[in-house]
């Protein structure tokens, strides 16, 4: 399996992202593919910037697990963590001014999401190099499983159907024990995407 580091084409990177954001955060995120398409074709940011922006909305969530994005807001989001893993980076960066041409966010209101994310991340925006490694190889299991032709999908629910009614049947008090936490847009399961997202935090 090609490795997501390598991944250079703006239209598989906008792939890759409405793979992910859906398992951090439950968007709508079919409304906004033209959005991230545009922006990353614009701006030529590189996978690795987009791995760190997609850190930084998982750290932001984890941080907020009960706050619902009202529609639109995903577009927001995404831009802002963005900017902030572009300004971590790289040593030269766009300007706010040069997001807000591509985005068509007002500049005001991009300077201020940018302030309001930092200071919900309590402007710690450093990843460390094992960080960066275990959320790349998160986002390369979740990638593949996305890849995988449709039988072998087909077979892993399966799978995860029978683990899912045997961990239920062992309750005592017949509740569910492993209740899917992610909103998973492919067939793969909810399930299986959550053992991913769950291995390393």
């Amino acid at each position: 399996m090609t490795s997501i580091l390598s991944i250079t084409d703006s239209s598989q990177l906008t792939e890759f992202c409405t793979v992910i954001l859906p398992t951090i955060w439950t968007l709508n995120i079919s409304k906004s593919r033209q959005f991230i398409q545009k922006v990353l074709k614009a701006t030529q940011i590189s996978c690795t910037c987009i791995l760190v922006a997609l850190y930084y909305i998982h750290r932001l969530r984890s941080a907020y697990p009960h706050i619902d994005l009202s529609i639109g807001s995903e577009i927001r989001l995404f831009t802002t963590a963005l900017i902030l893993a572009n300004k971590y980076l790289e040593d030269s960066t766009f300007t706010n001014k040069t997001w807000s041409s591509v985005s068509g966010i007002p500049i005001k209101e991009l300077n201020r999401m940018e302030a309001e994310f930092l200071s919900a991340l309590d402007y710690n925006i450093c990843i460390s190099q094992h960080q960066f490694y275990q959320w790349t190889m998160q986002c390369q299991q979740l990638w593949s499983l996305f890849l995988m032709p449709v039988t072998q999908k087909r077979s892993l629910e399966e799978e995860e159907e029978v683990y899912y009614y045997q961990k239920k049947s062992r309750s005592s008090n017949s509740q569910i024990l492993c209740k899917p936490i992610l909103s998973w847009s492919s067939s793969v399961s909810a399930l299986a995407a959550s053992r991913i997202m769950n291995t390393y935090y």
